[in-house]
């Protein structure tokens, strides 16, 4: 009995530190990301785009400094609107959103839009709002804070025009000056660069952040409502036959502001997941698709799990070794051995990314309690009752 208790606990050791090299050497070995083969075009060509920027609870400096990255777009200004789109009892954002939008009027088309429906709050609400009001025919979405590169629009564009997709997203990267927030970063860094890649090039499924994210007017006129929605409207995208792809460019978020927003921040996430994955039944899928989505949150899922649950078997083989002497202690360091040897693994693949973050000694010692309490939030979120857009603190 003792022995199988260990061996499988080995095997799961054994099981994540696999998925995990799988996804990077595939992610390796694919080019997920595009940039458009056109560096320029004809104005007369490009359509209208229209950029929508949900804000609840928000500062100035935070909605300005988006403007700030929309109003630097070398796309033509002429074929550029940007829709401020605020909840109506958000009185503070909605002056906070007159304040910053006074700076850029003489380069930009800025209209602030009301939404009314603002009972229950979820940005695909606030999102369908806006879309009631814009007049492009590609829209693009950011959210307060995000800062991008000036030539992110028209490659967005061109790359939809050249390929025929119906949406286009982009790397979102999320960093903040303190422990948390590097740790974030080098997550997102993973996630865009290995995990998003393999999901792409395996199972097909693409799955969107709703920050730089361009879609074709044509090809939707509701965003679904969802804690997640940026990930559903990929969904419903894909199960219709629409292609998306992926611009080889990024977005710079600020990262939660603590580890209570963090968290709200996960919860959500996770719910919104959830959340899609019931809609999606009810609604209706073809069996292939259904079987792909099915497989996008093993993935997702399996590795924190894993991770959680082989954690948790390592401390009561521990107790039960030290307190109880129900195990040996040779059994013990066994256990130990194929622990470190699986995060040494582990780490050693991701070292591209963590060179780009922290240095390998923070690393080594911050990235299990990180994954810890990633796999806790993970596995606990279906328990937090929400039906509501949490507001993530920056």
């Amino acid at each position: 009995m003792q022995d199988s208790v260990i061996t499988a606990l080995e095997v799961l050791i054994m099981i994540g530190t696999a998925l995990w090299a799988v996804q990077y050497f595939v992610s390796r070995r694919v080019h997920a990301y595009e940039k458009p083969t056109s560096v320029n075009m004809q104005v007369e060509n490009l359509p209208k785009v229209s950029i929508v920027l949900p804000v609840y609870r928000e500062r100035k400096q935070s909605i300005e400094k988006t403007l700030d990255s929309v109003s630097s777009q070398n796309y033509p200004k002429n074929l550029l609107e940007v829709l401020i789109v605020i909840d109506k009892d958000d009185v503070n954002t909605f002056n906070e959103a007159l304040r910053a939008a006074g700076r850029f009027l003489s380069s930009l088309n800025i209209k602030v839009i009301t939404n009314d429906n603002a009972g229950r709050r979820l940005k695909a609400i606030a999102m369908n709002t806006a879309m009631k009001h814009t007049s492009g025919l590609i829209i693009g979405f950011y959210d307060a804070d995000d800062v991008f590169p000036n030539d992110q629009v028209l490659n967005a564009v061109l790359l939809m025009m050249e390929r025929g997709y119906a949406a286009v997203g982009t790397r979102v990267y999320r960093y903040r000056d303190s422990v948390l927030g590097g740790l974030m970063y080098l997550e997102s860094i993973i996630w865009y660069n290995a995990i998003v890649p393999f999901l792409r090039t395996t199972i097909k499924v693409t799955p969107l952040s709703g920050e730089g994210l361009f879609i074709r007017r044509d090809a939707v006129d509701f965003v679904p409502h969802s804690m997640a929605e940026d990930a559903l409207l990929s969904f419903k995208l894909a199960s219709r036959g629409y292609s998306i792809g992926l611009l080889d460019s990024y977005v710079y978020e600020l990262a939660p502001l603590n580890i209570t927003s963090f968290i709200r921040q996960r919860i959500r996430w996770n719910k919104g997941y959830a959340q899609n994955l019931v809609l999606l039944f009810r609604q209706g899928v073809q069996f292939n698709y259904a079987l792909r989505v099915i497989m996008l949150y093993v993935f997702i899922v399996l590795p924190p799990a894993l991770l959680v649950g082989s954690i948790i078997g390592f401390i009561l083989v521990a107790y039960m070794a030290i307190i109880t002497k129900a195990y040996t202690i040779a059994i013990l360091y066994q256990l130990a051995l194929a622990v470190i040897m699986s995060e040494m693994m582990v780490l050693y693949l991701m070292r591209d990314f963590i060179h780009e973050s922290m240095n390998m000694g923070e690393a080594i010692v911050l990235l299990p309690i990180y994954w810890l309490l990633l796999g806790a939030v993970t596995i606990t979120s279906p328990l937090v009752p929400i039906n509501n857009w949490l507001k993530t603190t920056r």
